[in-house]
């Protein structure tokens, strides 16, 4: 339960200690959710997956540059923020 509690802090404090990383992302969603949109109305059947792509690539991004295998470890993740506080 306290990793639970934790990562929803997180999620609260994010936008505001963050708030460019916050908005690149929602733009990019909204970007996504935009660009989909347009192509199923235009008719083309590849816009489900230019969706699933779309929303997929961040995470394969993030995998490649290295992200930490203990990303869910809330253990980590405090020591981690506690270390970045400092």
């Amino acid at each position: 339960m306290k990793g639970v509690l934790f990562f929803l802090g997180s999620i609260f404090r994010w936008p505001v200690q963050k708030t460019n990383e916050f908005l690149i992302l929602h733009i990019y969603l909204l970007g996504i959710y935009g660009i989909t949109f347009l192509l199923s109305n235009v008719g083309l059947n590849w816009s489900n997956l230019v969706f699933t792509v779309g929303l997929v690539a961040p995470i394969g991004y993030l995998i490649y540059n290295g992200l930490p295998l203990d990303c869910l470890n809330y253990k980590s993740a405090i020591q981690r923020e506690l270390n970045s506080q400092n």
